[in-house]
């Protein structure tokens, strides 16, 4: 989708108040994630991976999506370069936020933006966002909502590798479903009427449709092109 963002260049660039804001507000996700990440470290202890190397991957690969694109190709040998062009196509969209998120951060030097933006997620640009577009630009507060999500998820990698539980079922579909039920909760927020009607329910359609007929690995990555593919052509 078309990501749009309002600069307010006369506001704070980092206060730790911004930081306490941020992540009292994200904190709903230290569940949610947390019971993602679960359900992630158990599907890696089935893949006969390490406690050591299921925490490396949620660590640095850091995305569901990727994460369980990857999954879905795993295989023996691993198809090393299938799964680096999923981890692209899939996180490319961090490119576009993290390059809007300078732009409005752009006094905030770049040893301080760095290390935040490695934390970003979909959740967390939204929220700032939002906040940018309210006249808070803050960039503390894109830290704090970043914090809890990253400790939900990396945390729950590790327990769910611990948990004597089996992948698939409900408990699947439940962790699958939560984290996006957080985001749809944030799009008011982001709502620019009608216009992001069309690129959400082909997103959605194409999302269903790939679902029932490759699997779920890559019902948010073929979904999500579609989405923004139709936002791009609808703006041209």
């Amino acid at each position: 989708m078309v990501m749009t963002m309002r600069t307010t260049p006369a506001s704070a660039a980092f206060t730790m108040g911004g930081f306490r804001r941020g992540f009292i507000s994200a904190l709903p996700f230290l569940i949610s994630n947390g019971i993602a990440g679960s359900i992630m470290g158990i599907a890696y202890r089935g893949t006969g991976l390490s406690l050591g190397l299921a925490l490396l991957f949620s660590v640095f690969v850091y995305s569901a999506t990727a994460q369980a694109v990857t999954l879905g190709l795993w295989a023996a040998p691993a198809p090393i370069m299938a799964m680096v062009a999923a981890c692209v196509a899939t996180n490319a969209r961090y490119l576009v936020m993290g390059a809007h998120l300078r732009q409005v951060f752009s006094d905030v030097p770049i040893r301080i933006m760095a290390p935040i933006l490695f934390l970003l997620a979909d959740a967390s640009w939204l929220m700032t966002s939002a906040e940018a577009e309210r006249g808070r630009r803050d960039a503390g507060y894109l830290l704090g909502s970043s914090v809890p999500m990253a400790i939900g998820w990396i945390g729950g990698t590790g327990i769910g590798y611990a948990l004597p539980l089996k992948t698939g079922g409900t408990l699947a579909v439940g962790a699958a479903i939560l984290p996006l039920a957080f985001i749809v909760s944030l799009l008011p927020a982001q709502s620019r009427g009608r216009q992001v009607l069309l690129p959400w329910t082909v997103a959605g359609a194409v999302s269903l449709f790939t679902c029932a007929e490759l699997g779920e690995s890559w019902a948010m990555l073929l979904g999500g092109a579609a989405g923004t593919l139709t936002s791009v052509v609808r703006d041209v």
